[in-house]
């Protein structure tokens, strides 16, 4: 199993020498934890409460299920309405709103069928907002919702505007954050083109907010992910939305592109391209708000899993400077995504890494290392790894006298098995690195200094199979007698260096 899952990881890299997908890692290993840390940050569904609560009148007090039904069905519409708003408020209630039996009482042919009264707006509204709190409920109640014939009807209420139509969005939204099925089938009935006009830094506030939290619903959900053509059309829409004041339009944008991006190149693509949005997203990496903070990152992290030419046009976005305060920012959470994306820059081209290096990136990384929880220290850890395999001599050399190695080796002590094997999988490569520029004996000294190779012999008893067989052959092939020492490290003032006649290539311990 262990083995399994680091192979995986491993594979979903990209760069020279190491598979066809490698070093850039996708998102997949933090999907799940990440989407359970989004259900605080971003709700799937919302439940409109009552404003007026407490306020009731003792006739709708004392309306049941059974009653709401039967006004509902009245051809009197005063009386219908007067039941749909008690329905309303009575699947408003803060605590345990009775979402069940409202719908086995045979509550939602009713409420649908008043969406076609549009010369009761305020029964629309009712019905509308009735609606939009059962499909907050469980699956089976969205389930219900849509297998009453709700969507087209809404879709119809959403495009003429106005309350209607934010309750509409609301209620659309809900439906589409059920789950990838629900999702497709709201936008199969045109929804996003009946909410583009909507999405307009020029809406009202509420509206604004509701249409925004509404298409990243439209984007959410994977298995299948959504059909790209169904959603991209709003692009320009979301551009222009980046400029906005206002934090939960802009933290419900940006959660959007998160999902977008968190796919194939080919996404990725079309989101950069899209006039001005990649300069204004990398711009919200520095907003006063976590809740905006979070998901800019989410999406800017995605985008440097991409290609090459991806990745440089974040580089050239400015993103490293907003990725260094990240890193130092004091919100764990905050903290492992930038790791984690100063881990996809390091697994790019030299060119790319040279970049990381010059922003002084390695000694923040140390930083990481030595001062955050594990799930930071690990994203470090990946960073220093890809280094490790990609990175010039040069680039190496910096990496040490960023003094990495302690605190780097001092993750070999931890119970987070993925992260020894990733501190094992860099080690492995310096040592082939100092190998291969005669500085093997310098660095074994400097690793037993540490009490790093303590660590690594204790490791040959380690209980999963490829950690102890990874230590082994650190010990096997470069910790052993050699007699043959024909490469000596040339020595100056008791520095070791690597390739040390190469302008770019020292490498000093």
């Amino acid at each position: 199993m262990a083995e399994r899952t680091h192979t995986s990881r491993l594979a979903s890299y990209k760069n020279a020498g190491h598979g066809a997908t490698e070093l850039r890692r996708k998102r997949a290993e933090l999907s799940v934890t990440l989407r359970k840390q989004a259900r605080d940050e971003q709700l799937l569904k919302r439940r409109a409460m009552s404003p007026e609560a407490g306020e009731v009148l003792d006739t709708e007090k004392l309306m049941t299920p059974a009653e709401i039904v039967q006004g509902l069905k009245s051809v009197d519409l005063a009386v219908k309405t007067a039941a749909a708003r008690a329905g309303r408020r009575m699947l408003s209630r803060e605590q345990n709103p009775p979402i069940s039996v409202m719908v086995n009482a045979g509550v939602i042919k009713p409420l649908v069928d008043a969406l076609d009264r549009d010369e009761c707006q305020d029964l629309q509204f009712e019905a509308a907002w009735a609606l939009t709190n059962i499909a907050s409920g469980t699956h089976e109640h969205t389930m219900a919702v849509i297998n009453g014939g709700a969507i087209p009807k809404l879709v119809s209420l959403l495009a003429r505007g106005g309350v209607v139509g934010e309750q509409s969005a609301w209620a659309l939204g809900n439906i589409a954050g059920d789950g990838a099925a629900p999702r497709d089938a709201v936008l199969a009935h045109g929804a996003l083109p009946a909410l583009l006009p909507h999405l307009t830094p020029t809406t009202a506030p509420s509206q604004l907010r509701t249409a925004a939290w509404t298409y990243s619903n439209f984007c959410r959900n994977k298995n299948p992910l959504v059909k790209f053509e169904l959603v991209a059309p709003a692009l320009p829409y979301v551009s222009e939305l980046l400029t906005v004041a206002d934090q939960e339009v802009l933290a419900d944008t940006c959660w959007a592109l998160s999902y977008l991006t968190d796919g194939p190149n080919e996404r990725i693509e079309e989101v950069q391209n899209t006039k001005h949005l990649l300069p204004r997203l990398v711009k919200l990496l520095q907003h006063k708000s976590p809740a905006v903070r979070t998901p800019a990152l989410r999406a800017v992290g995605n985008m440097l899993t991409g290609s090459d030419v991806q990745t440089d046009r974040c580089l050239e976005a400015g993103c490293l400077d907003h990725l260094v305060a990240l890193m130092h920012c004091g919100k764990p959470s905050l903290v492992k995504e930038a790791a984690w994306a100063v881990s996809n820059v390091l697994a790019g081209t030299q060119t790319q890494i040279q970049m990381a290096v010059d922003k002084g990136l390695l000694q923040h990384l140390v930083s990481v290392l030595t001062t955050e929880d594990i799930k930071c220290q690990k994203e470090a850890a990946w960073a220093i790894t890809n280094l490790c395999l990609g990175g010039t001599p040069g680039q190496l050399d910096a990496l040490i006298s960023a003094g990495f190695l302690e605190p780097y080796c001092a993750i070999l002590a931890s119970p987070d098995q993925r992260a020894v094997t990733v501190v094992l999988d860099g080690l492995t490569q310096l040592m082939k690195a100092a190998a291969e520029f005669g500085q093997v004996e310098p660095l074994c000294i400097k690793l037993e200094e540490i009490g790093a190779l303590d660590r690594i012999e204790s490791l040959q008893e380690h209980e999963n199979e490829q950690i102890y067989k990874k230590a082994l052959h650190i010990l096997d092939n470069y910790f052993v007698d050699q007699e043959d020492r024909n490469t000596q490290p040339q020595e100056s003032a008791d520095v070791y260096q690597f390739a040390p006649t190469e302008a770019d290539g020292n490498i000093n311990f």
